[in-house]
């Protein structure tokens, strides 16, 4: 008896190790799901901590599959209603409102193995933009300081790893984590209640932008190769 446990246990690690994967099809398609990621600092923000943002059924991705190689473009958006931050210092001023973040990317993502269960790592290329639209109000007294513009449009290059299962032939349910560099021009307006305009300013900045799960898609695969 314990020889046929060992011989079905055998047999179904061969049969894990030689299952169909994503790259037995010549497209994929994918949802994004969800996402845990920083947002990236604007104007003179301070930071205590990390503070994630999530969002869920915000993104696209479609894959040209090449063998272990996948060819991949994306396109996602980011909207938070609400958002606050502190500028200048912890106790200096609160800014709040509504940001918007829209990214388009081109890369590819390799398999490190040839079964189910797949790691895999790549690097997109891309564009991104970002907009946002606020009130600064005094830390203390909360009293009005000035409403802030900004908007920010740039070049970004996205460093991830991951892992993706397949379920099966036709679906994929994958997951990642990354890294965004950033190189953006972004210009900041000032106004004040009457929107006259206090002063404006044009900055070319270089940010890196922490994504603990940058992406979690689920994806269809068809075309068989």
């Amino acid at each position: 008896m314990k020889k046929f446990y060992l011989y079905f246990l055998f047999q179904f690690f061969i049969l894990f190790a030689v299952a169909q994967s994503q790259s037995d099809s010549n497209y994929s398609f994918g949802i994004k799901l969800f996402s845990v990621e920083a947002i990236p600092k604007m104007m003179n923000e301070v930071r205590e901590n990390t503070n994630y943002q999530t969002s869920s059924f915000n993104g696209l991705i479609f894959k040209v599959n090449d063998n272990q190689i996948s060819y991949r473009f994306q396109i996602n958006k980011l909207k938070k209603n609400n958002y606050s931050f502190k500028n200048e210092c912890a106790s200096c001023e609160t800014v709040t409102g509504n940001y918007d973040e829209l990214n388009f990317k081109i890369g590819f993502e390799r398999n490190i193995t040839y079964s189910k269960l797949q790691p895999f790592y790549g690097i997109d290329l891309g564009y991104t933009e970002a907009k946002f639209n606020g009130v600064s109000k005094d830390f203390k007294s909360n009293a009005f300081l000035y409403n802030a513009n900004i908007q920010k449009n740039g070049v970004l290059a996205y460093t991830f790893i991951g892992l993706k299962f397949n379920v099966i032939k036709y679906l994929t349910l994958s997951a990642e984590s990354g890294i965004d560099f950033i190189y953006n021009f972004e210009k900041e307006i000032k106004s004040n209640n009457s929107n006259a305009v206090i002063s404006s300013n044009s900055f070319r900045r270089s940010r890196f932008v922490n994504k603990p799960l940058g992406m979690l898609s689920l994806q269809f695969n068809f075309g068989s190769l």
